[in-house]
């Protein structure tokens, strides 16, 4: 009797093993899902961009040159709102602590309608604690506290300034037009390696 009480208990047990490995299995696949699905997030925080335009003095909400995909469309000429040396950008950050990174990606269209892989870099300043690494993920990330990536902000200067000087325009084909998305992603802490598949910060 003793012997198939001890039978059955194995049983049992090997089953509660089995539900929480594929719980665990699911969990896992969801957390990796954080950075393209922005509504699941394994904290209780909240990040975005409040995107703008330095015209003359004013801040100008960049909102009305959004496009229907979330691009912003910037213009080349100095003397439009929305030049491209115009374009700011400040990050918000609410509840958690947590490690944030904005990825930034252009999108260059020729006058005959083709997307092209320009690879003019665009000059951006960046204010204090963020880190450029567009050279090989097209992301900025924050350092945060002690170097650390924790943000512990609710608004943070993202980009303070354009460096004219050095933006190679006259490579750029006449009739190109320009689009550029600015995307925050945010992560817990301890789970940037896996959401983010770095193994330790870009600036370590």
């Amino acid at each position: 009797m003793l012997h198939k009480l001890n039978k059955r208990a194995v049983v049992i047990i090997v089953a509660v093993v089995a539900v929480i490995a594929v719980v665990g299995s699911t969990f896992a696949w969801f957390a990796t899902q954080t950075s393209l699905f922005q509504s699941f997030s394994l904290g209780s925080f909240e990040v975005s961009a409040d995107v703008y335009f330095m015209n003359d003095g004013k801040k100008v909400s960049a909102d009305g040159y959004k496009d229907e995909n979330g691009l912003y469309n910037l213009s080349l000429d100095k003397e439009d709102v929305n030049y491209i040396g115009n374009l700011r950008a400040d990050v918000l950050h609410s509840g958690s602590k947590a490690c944030v990174r904005v990825t930034m990606n252009h999108q260059w269209t020729l006058a005959d309608g083709t997307v092209s892989q320009n690879k003019v870099a665009v000059p951006y300043r960046f204010a204090q604690n963020w880190y450029d690494n567009r050279n090989v993920d097209y992301s900025v990330y924050y350092m945060g506290r002690e170097s650390t990536g924790e943000a512990t902000f609710e608004t943070a200067d993202f980009i303070t300034g354009f460096d004219a000087n050095a933006f190679e325009a006259s490579s750029i084909a006449e009739g190109t037009t320009l689009k550029v998305l600015i995307q925050v992603d945010a992560v817990q802490i301890n789970r940037y390696p896996q959401v983010w598949g770095i193994e330790k910060f870009p600036w370590e």
